[in-house]
């Protein structure tokens, strides 16, 4: 099980709780074309075994938050996003960084996730940090009909 409070220098990492759903889902909703619903959220945190899902908060605004399916020796992003105002910050390289200080403490050796073919400023954050495309997934986004790339980086 990860639990783990973090501080990375004027901003905290934590574990998500229901309290915060309302303030997640404003992210959610202007981050994402489909977006998540509550009743998504509230099955992650109650009832996925493989889930964690973190806050970023900033003066005790939370300003992005982070789910994670992990198994056996490695870690999926199942969702990231910052806050717009918050964007181009620096913000989503901190969770990056994060997964990898949580991830050493696990000895998770790999992580994973998929991402919008359209969404070029997520890539160029993730290429930043050493993720790489493994596969392409045809149609993974229904509704627009818009692929998925997968993107993978493997940690020490």
């Amino acid at each position: 099980m990860i639990n783990v409070n973090y501080n990375l220098s004027k901003i905290i990492v934590r574990p998500m709780e229901l309290d915060d759903l309302e303030e997640v889902l404003n992210i959610e909703k202007k981050s994402f074309p489909n977006p998540w619903t509550y009743n998504i959220f509230y099955y992650e945190l109650t009832q996925n075994k493989y889930a964690k899902y973190f806050v970023l908060e900033k003066n005790k605004e939370i300003i992005g938050y982070l789910g994670l399916w992990y198994k056996g020796r490695s870690f999926h992003i199942s969702n990231i996003a910052i806050n717009e105002r918050w964007r181009k910050r620096g913000y989503g390289g901190s969770f990056l960084k994060f997964i990898e200080k949580i991830a050493s403490k696990h000895k998770i050796k790999d992580v994973s996730l998929e991402v919008r073919r359209s969404n070029l400023i997520a890539q160029n954050m993730y290429r930043k940090y050493g993720y790489k495309v493994i596969r392409i997934r045809k149609n993974y986004y229904q509704d627009e009909k818009e692929d998925a790339l997968v993107m993978k980086k493997k940690l020490n």
